[in-house]
């Protein structure tokens, strides 16, 4: 598979570099495309000449705002947050509230490949990739096709986000084949991904969103041993494929079990390329630790609503201007636009996109890490969200603070029927206890939490230790129709449902 072709097939970028004027552009042709649209009519888009009439004149919203908007949209009606009809919607993946759906026009589709497409053709040359196969996060169809009462679709293919030419690069160097995501059943669907994964010595590249993805994988050669031997000594029959029984991808795979390092599957991995900031920390030190010597690249900050940032050439988290309108609000709720941000600042992003998303508070968290020439360097920190229970207001970029150091999985559990907090980990009883410990201490650098704890308003921390509850968390996404792949775990977690038939093992 030839990778020297991919640049060849990119959106042309602009050569201004003044953040301002670019960010300011992108700004007044949105608002222009727009102003005739039921939002633009409500807030005199026609008559807004600069960033500073926009952020007067139009408010700052959060979801529930734009719900009835939305709403229309959704029975079918245009022109209601951008002109034009409404392409598809996606569900965001959020795991604090309830699924939200996030428009999308032509135009933020294109925005979309302008921000991701520079970032994919940067790849051969920084990480000499320049054949084999790749693997990208193929996550199995769960849930039938969907649409709204209008009769718009909720998901989008492939093809639709990366255009048709990349669409047709993606599917010559996949090392999975795309129709492995129509296979609703998770079992089968991750003995197939295996089983074409193992059959791939060329494989160069694998980008997925969360690391978990990739471990659950890893985990899963084990567990499928004597699945997987059946598929590659003697074949398999799939619906209505055949696949081919391969004796030296078995060998291979043997050869694997008894020295378990991946480059024995995949000598020729030249890069992993996933989520690496907040709660996927921990998981990415644990892929450090299986893939040694491979680099992984962080992937930038890209929801569902928008993309944020993407790795420039040196591997920093950089600000990609043609993809929005973005503005910032730190602590006391000043706001910034992009090329006023402070070094070691954080802030709450608030987008404007091609989508009808206007000021649109994401709750997301970055940090400002410098720039890099006019571009800011932010590294995403957690979500704008506080567990209360007692006063102590613990935020996820807290939490995440005090189990940075901890390998694998960690999260903490909001017990609010017993007020209190339980640390989940997957370890051994004794480092589990050690670890309480530490994680206690570090919990009391609140003051509050800390007061909280010696009035005796908060229970001591307590202690969860569990086989695999990472795929506890999986499996729930996959019942809610989540898409495997971009599932984050969460450092602060609020389900304590989930975590029921448990909770009577809790120390």
């Amino acid at each position: 598979m030839n990778w020297s072709n991919l640049p060849d097939l990119l959106i042309p970028q602009p050569e201004d570099i003044n953040l301002f004027r670019v960010q300011r552009n992108w700004l007044m042709h949105c608002l222009a495309r727009n102003r005739d649209t039921n939002y633009g009519q409500l807030y005199h888009f026609s008559t807004i000449s600069s960033v500073v009439d926009y952020q007067r004149k139009v408010p700052i919203v959060d979801y529930e705002e734009l719900t009835p908007w939305i709403n229309l949209m959704a029975e079918g009606q245009q022109d209601v947050l951008f002109s034009g009809r409404t392409i598809a919607f996606e569900q965001t993946s959020g795991s604090t509230s309830a699924q939200k759906l996030i428009p999308y026009s032509a135009q933020s589709l294109e925005d979309f490949r302008r921000a991701l497409l520079p970032w994919l053709a940067s790849l051969p040359d920084l990480y000499a990739i320049s054949s084999g196969h790749a693997y990208w996060a193929l996550s199995p169809a769960t849930r039938s096709p969907q649409q709204t009462s209008g009769g718009i679709p909720i998901g989008l293919p492939d093809s639709a986000y990366l255009g048709d030419k990349l669409t047709e690069f993606f599917l010559q160097v996949s090392a999975v084949p795309f129709w492995v995501t129509e296979i609703g059943d998770f079992d089968l669907w991750q003995l197939i991904t295996l089983y074409f994964l193992v059959r791939c010595p060329d494989l160069s590249l694998i980008s997925i969103w969360s690391p978990t993805f990739l471990l659950s994988l890893l985990d899963a050669l084990d567990e499928r041993r004597n699945q997987l031997e059946q598929a590659l000594c003697n074949g398999l029959r799939v619906r209505q494929k055949l696949l081919a029984a391969d004796p030296q991808a078995w060998q291979r795979l043997l050869q694997f079990y008894a020295n378990p390092n991946p480059k024995v599957l995949w000598p020729n991995l030249k890069l992993i390329s996933c989520w690496a900031d907040a709660s996927s920390r921990s998981y990415v030190a644990c892929l450090k630790s299986r893939f040694e010597d491979i680099p992984i690249q962080p992937k930038g900050l890209l929801s569902t609503e928008a993309v944020i940032t993407v790795p420039d050439p040196q591997g920093f988290a950089v600000l990609t201007p043609q993809a929005g309108f973005y503005e910032f609000i730190d602590g006391i709720g000043q706001i910034f636009l992009a090329d006023a941000l402070q070094t070691g600042q954080t802030y709450q992003v608030i987008l404007t996109t091609a989508g009808g998303l206007y000021r649109y508070r994401t709750h997301d968290l970055v940090r400002c890490q410098g720039y890099t020439g006019s571009l800011p360097i932010l590294q995403f920190v957690g979500r704008e969200q506080t567990a209360d229970l007692a006063g102590e207001k613990l935020s996820e970029a807290f939490v995440g603070e005090c189990l940075e150091d901890i390998h694998g999985f960690c999260m903490l559990l909001v017990l609010s029927a017993n007020p209190g907090y339980c640390l989940v980990l997957e370890t051994s009883k004794e480092e589990a206890l050690s670890l309480r410990d530490q994680v206690e201490q570090k919990l009391s650098r609140n003051p509050h939490y800390a007061h909280a704890r010696k009035l005796g308003q908060l229970q001591p921390l307590k202690l969860l230790v569990m086989d695999n509850p990472a795929r506890l968390y999986l499996d729930r996404a996959l019942q809610h129709g989540r898409r495997l792949g971009d599932v984050k775990l969460p450092i602060l977690c609020f389900d304590t449902d989930l975590f029921n038939d448990y909770l009577d093992q809790v120390a």
